[in-house]
């Protein structure tokens, strides 16, 4: 009864601190994606530039996107791109104005509706001007480097730490059972 229940714990423990690796693997290819909004930088310093891009079928083919800027002297931020492609992908770079400071809503009015948030502050950058041409933004889509540990996919969830010490209480559990069934074999 005892290598039941220790086997039991031992690999109930297992399993649930398993659990998020295999949440975390890669996604199948079997079901299309549904064409998303990525923001590529969402803090930036005063005279940086941030890029929203549509994936392809966000938007209409050639559709003209109404784009507006709301924040701190919004009128005299820079944007730059509002027509979708031929796929209805679309790129829109933003350069807030240069005494900009806080939070910018960028809307986009289109066939579908977006809100992208970006946040400005006074970095290293301060400038009582801006020399670059918000064009010339690093390519959209690119994501922060990972640590170089194991990690997450990131998926936007996340794992309770209930989960996790629930398993780790079966995986002690289950240990201290084979160690009391080991002590008593060796005293018989």
């Amino acid at each position: 009864m005892l290598k039941k229940l220790a086997a039991i714990s031992l690999t109930a423990g297992a399993l649930i601190l398993a659990a998020p690796t295999v949440a975390s693997a890669a996604p199948s290819d079997s079901y299309p994606s549904p064409p998303g909004a990525k923001v590529g930088d969402a803090i930036i310093d005063t005279c940086e530039v941030s890029t929203v891009a549509f994936g392809a079928g966000y938007f209409e083919p050639a559709e003209t996107v109404g784009v507006s800027v709301s924040g701190q002297n919004a009128g005299a931020a820079a944007i730059s791109g509002n027509t979708a492609a031929s796929d209805g992908s679309l790129t829109v770079t933003f350069r807030p104005p240069s005494d900009g400071q806080g939070s910018y809503a960028l809307d986009f009015a289109g066939s579908r509706a977006y809100t992208a948030t970006v946040t400005v502050s006074h970095g290293n950058a301060a400038a009582s001007s801006c020399d670059h041409d918000p064009g010339t933004a690093a390519p959209a889509g690119t994501e922060l480097p990972l640590t170089g540990g194991t990690e997450l996919a990131l998926t936007g969830g996340s794992v309770s730490p209930w989960i996790i010490g629930g398993g780790a209480v079966a995986l002690v559990a289950g240990g201290a059972l084979v160690a009391v069934g080991a002590a008593r074999r060796k005293r018989a």
